[in-house]
């Protein structure tokens, strides 16, 4: 697997293991509560799907949340960027 499809990976095994059996629309109602536009549950079907989420919606995620909601971006903002977020150093 190259470096892009590990990444894909890893994200989707992310969403899919904070999702649970929630529906798509109710998990991306729980991620929206506090930001200023809605996750909608097309945007989490595709990151289930491998597609790599914005940086920046992931960033404003962990940003405005200090619950599984924090975590689940430091997750992914993990394996984005390797490099800057080590799960070390994010924890808090």
């Amino acid at each position: 697997m190259n470096k892009n499809n590990n990444v894909n990976h890893s994200i989707s095994l992310i969403v899919a293991r904070y999702r649970g059996e929630k529906t798509l629309r109710a998990f991306a109602a729980e991620l929206s509560t506090k930001m200023l536009e809605p996750i909608s549950h097309q945007s989490i079907k595709n990151w289930e799907g491998g597609t790599i989420p914005s940086y920046y919606l992931i960033l404003a995620i962990a940003l405005h949340n200090d619950d599984w909601r924090r975590d689940f971006a430091l997750e992914i903002l993990a394996v984005l960027k390797a490099e800057q977020y080590e799960r070390d150093l994010v924890d808090v």
